[in-house]
């Protein structure tokens, strides 16, 4: 059977720490953003052939922060004590291709690959100094979902994971949750849904820059399975 999910996600995303275009960090809090997340999978019956997901959503985020000790960053030098302003401005693409190991109404398991892509800009300005870095990258993760039903109930539990470790790079971007089932039909199962996600990036020298950054915080969204 053809079949496709669609998911729309509203995160409440806190942004914080550290990042640079050297080795040298210098940690930032940001301000918490809410954020849509949208996907959309597409699953079929032929063998061998991948199941496919695509989920896109924005990461930007600012803040003003007084820094504690000089910065240097893309050749502009900010002085300690100095009050700075710092535009997170990214969008994150995955690319998820994936086969179903299990798929039944108590347990579902999906593994696979994950091409993350990510693009954006880190821009820091004070007292009319401004210094701004771009990057831009696909980076493949292993990745694995799982879905338990409750039984008798409406509920189900669900989680995912998308894991990369090579070098100095580490991903980590991971979800879980609770769904109840607002509508069950022949044509189209609704799902109210909820819970925690956090995305970590600690890459070494993408594009030019280096960073040790959290984005995390619950969400709240809606599933429809046609």
């Amino acid at each position: 059977m053809l079949g496709l999910t669609v998911d729309v996600d509203f995160w409440n995303m806190d942004s914080s720490g550290s990042f640079a275009d050297s080795s040298d960090l210098q940690s930032f809090d940001l301000d918490t953003e809410r954020t849509a997340v949208l996907s959309l999978a597409f699953e079929h019956p032929l063998p061998l052939v991948p199941n496919v997901k695509i989920r896109t959503h924005d990461l930007s985020s600012s803040g003003d922060e007084r820094l504690t000790e000089d910065f240097s960053y893309s050749g502009v030098d900010f002085s300690s004590g100095v009050d700075v302003n710092v535009d997170f401005d990214a969008q994150n693409t995955d690319f998820i291709f994936y086969y179903e190991i299990f798929d039944n109404d108590t347990v579902s398991l999906d593994l696979g690959l994950n091409v993350k892509y990510l693009d954006g800009e880190i821009e820091v300005k004070s007292s009319g100094l401004s210094a701004k870095e771009s990057f831009d990258g696909y980076v493949p993760m292993l990745y694995g979902a799982v879905q338990f039903g409750i039984p008798t109930t409406r509920l189900s539990l669900f989680g995912d994971l998308n894991l990369l470790s090579v070098g100095d790079h580490t991903l980590q971007d991971y979800q879980a949750g609770i769904a109840f089932n607002l509508v069950e039909s022949l044509a189209v199962d609704i799902k109210l849904k909820g819970g925690y996600r956090r995305l970590s990036l600690e890459l070494d020298d993408l594009d030019g820059i280096y960073t040790d950054w959290d984005f995390d915080g619950a969400f709240i969204g809606l599933q429809a399975d046609f």
